[in-house]
């Protein structure tokens, strides 16, 4: 009778363990099409992961990889690009084509604009073969200008970074090492991101154990840093100096990357059934749920979030960003062709 126990007691800890991942994938979550006025997809930009706007002149940088190829073997050279959003019709104009590293794989991306000198510095996480390194560009008339190339121990699985000046980032590591042993910790839903920040010399680790740490920014006023835990469902926000947690923004979703409109809002791009966008990163004709929300923050009461747009996976699967600017939100997706425009109907 003692070892029928001692099975029962594995077995309901392992339910209780399955359920507890299906429950953070968002698999018992009923998805209701919340559909927004799909005004067109600009095609031309394969995994258009992550997309930045500048939004006094209206220029958006989008990084652009084909990671599926990366995964087959047959790497191919990732871009970013610039959309010109005064135009009626952007088109893409690949900025980083005179580039000379072939081994460019660019993630996450941050757009800085110096206020005494005006000029602009694109921060580009790239995952070269056989290390991990920032990219530094400056932004000149429409060109990139490559300076530097930035490389750390620290930059173990980089995902996004936001600067903070011309030499200094905060950036995500969504795991503390390239692999292995994640994956099971992902399964049971045991964090191993960090947070880390580098101040132009040296890395130093802020936070660790977030669970899949993934888009990061700073408010607008500069004094706080949120970060989003994709498999948390959560953001997570960090007072800047001295750095102290603050709290967290319970949105129920696997969040991924983080832009703020001219208002105050904070967007995001997110994944609402996250096992169904890991079958998705496996397989294209398995389409997956591409979701926005917008938090907002009233003076002198708790944010509010709120969903404004869900799709079944089609005309964009896979959504991970959700840039804002003059109306509409630019949509981009892990692995898809494209950036989805939409209608914002605020």
């Amino acid at each position: 009778m003692y070892w029928k126990k001692i099975v029962l007691f594995a077995l309901i800890l392992i339910l209780l363990v399955v359920g507890r991942t299906l429950y953070y994938a968002g698999a018992f979550k009923k998805s209701v099409i919340i559909g927004r006025q799909e005004t067109s997809l600009i095609n031309g930009m394969i995994g258009a992961e992550d997309i930045t706007i500048n939004q006094n002149s209206g220029f958006a940088f989008v990084s652009s990889d084909d990671r599926r190829s990366t995964v087959a073997g047959n790497p191919k050279k990732g871009a970013i690009y610039l959309l010109n959003l005064s135009q009626d019709s952007p088109e893409p104009i690949e900025l980083t084509a005179d580039f000379e590293l072939a081994d460019f794989h660019p993630h996450g991306i941050s757009l800085y604009q110096d206020n005494v000198d005006s000029t602009q510095w694109l921060f580009v996480v790239n995952h070269r073969a056989k290390k991990n390194t920032v990219e530094v560009f400056q932004f000149i008339d429409t060109s990139l200008v490559h300076v530097k190339s930035i490389s750390d121990t620290h930059f173990v699985s980089p995902n996004d970074l936001v600067a903070v000046s011309k030499t200094a980032f905060y950036f995500t590591n969504d795991h503390d090492s390239h692999g292995g042993v994640s994956s099971w910790k992902d399964f049971l839903v045991i964090g191993t991101g960090q947070l880390g920040f580098y101040d132009g010399q040296k890395t130093t680790i802020l936070e660790n154990g977030i669970r899949y740490a993934n888009g990061i920014t700073v408010s607008p006023d500069g004094s706080k840093i949120y970060v989003a835990a994709c498999t948390d469902g959560s953001i997570f926000s960090y007072n800047r100096e001295p750095f102290s947690p603050m709290g967290k923004i319970k949105c129920n979703t696997g969040v991924d990357n983080l832009e703020w409109d001219s208002e105050g809002n904070l967007w995001v791009g997110a994944h609402a059934k996250m096992l169904v966008f890991l079958g998705h990163s496996k397989d294209a004709n398995k389409r997956s749920p591409s979701e926005v929300l917008k938090i907002s923050f009233p003076k002198g009461q708790k944010e509010v979030v709120t969903q404004v747009y869900l799709n079944d996976g089609n005309p964009l699967s896979g959504s991970s960003v959700a840039a804002p600017y003059k109306g509409k939100i630019y949509v981009g997706g892990v692995f898809d062709d494209g950036v989805l425009v939409l209608r914002n109907q605020d």
